[in-house]
C-alpha cells in the first residue's frame, strides 16, 4: 500500500460521518447548481482524481487545491475506510438516488480485472461504488485508488503528480527524518505496489501518460503554484465534440 498520512479510525469515521451530512444537506444545492453550470458551460468538472508517486508532494498538492476550489478532498486512508467499513457503504449508497446507482451498475462490470481473489473483488467493487458516489455528488478532489482509470474522463480532469526518483528520495527522506538509503527502499517498494495495485484492479499501466489530462512534475512547481495550475485549467478543456 503507498504511503499516507495516518488517521485514528475514530477521526476517519468522523470525517465519514461529516461528508454524508454534508452530502444530504448540499443535495438540493447541487442540482440547482448543476443545472446553472450547464446553462453557462459545455464543460462541466465534478471531480478531480489525482494519481501521485510516492515523494512527489501531490497530497500536498490536493490539500493547496481543496481550499482554493473549497471542494472535499478523499485521500487513499480515506477511501479505503469508506470501501472496507460495511455500514459506511451501505449508508454511501442509500445516499445515492435511482440516476446514480445506474449510472454505477452501468460502469461497473466491465472496469476491474477477473483476476484477483474474491476478497479482493470484493473490495474492488466497494471501491468503484464508493468512487462512483463521490463523483456523482461533485465537487471531489480525489487522491489514489486509481480513479482516474475508473471515473468517466468526460466529468473530471485527470492528474498525475510525478518527480525524479531522486527528487522523491530527498524529499521522503526529509519529510520523514530518515536516510536517503532507507527512503530510496521505501519509495521503491512504493512504485511497484502502486503499479501492481492498479494492474490489479484495472489492468493498466499507472504510469501511462494517456490515462491522465494533466501531468505535473514537482521539481517545475512548488505546491502551491501546482495546484493553481490545476484550478486554471478547469476552464481551459476543450468541450466534447458532440456538446452542443
Amino acid at each position: 500500500m503507498m504511503a499516507a498520512k495516518y488517521y485514528p479510525s475514530r477521526e476517519i469515521s468522523h470525517i465519514v460521518e461529516q461528508r454524508m451530512r454534508e452530502w444530504e444537506i448540499a443535495r438540493d444545492q447541487q442540482r440547482k447548481a448543476e443545472q446553472l453550470r450547464l446553462a453557462e458551460s459545455n464543460i462541466n468538472i465534478d471531480y478531480i482524481t489525482i494519481s501521485r508517486e510516492l515523494g512527489s508532494g501531490g497530497e500536498t498538492i490536493a490539500g493547496e487545491l481543496a481550499s482554493l476550489l473549497g471542494w472535499q478532498l478523499y485521500d487513499q486512508e480515506i477511501l479505503d475506510f469508506m470501501s472496507e467499513d460495511m455500514n459506511v457503504h451501505k449508508s454511501l449508497l442509500e445516499s445515492a438516488d435511482e440516476h446514480t446507482i445506474g449510472w454505477v451498475e452501468e460502469w461497473l462490470g466491465p472496469v476491474f480485472t477477473r483476476k484477483a481473489g474474491i476478497e479482493q473483488l470484493t473490495y474492488y467493487r466497494h471501491l468503484i461504488h464508493v468512487l462512483m458516489v463521490i463523483a456523482k455528488h461533485g465537487q471531489a478532489i480525489i487522491v489514489g485508488r486509481a480513479a482516474g482509470l475508473v471515473l468517466p474522463r468526460q466529468n473530471g480532469l485527470s492528474v498525475r503528480v510525478t518527480a525524479s526518483l531522486e527528487q522523491r528520495v530527498k524529499n521522503y527522506a526529509r519529510e520523514n527524518e530518515i536516510s536517503e538509503a532507507e527512503a530510496f527502499s521505501i519509495v521503491e517498494k512504493s512504485d511497484r505496489t502502486q503499479k501492481s495495485f492498479v494492474r490489479s484492479f484495472v489492468n493498466q499501466d499507472v504510469t501511462d501518460a494517456k490515462h491522465y489530462d494533466i501531468t505535473i512534475n514537482t521539481a517545475k512547481f512548488t505546491p502551491h503554484s501546482a495546484a493553481k495550475l490545476i484550478w486554471r485549467c478547469l476552464d481551459q478543456r476543450p468541450a466534447p465534440k458532440d456538446s452542443k
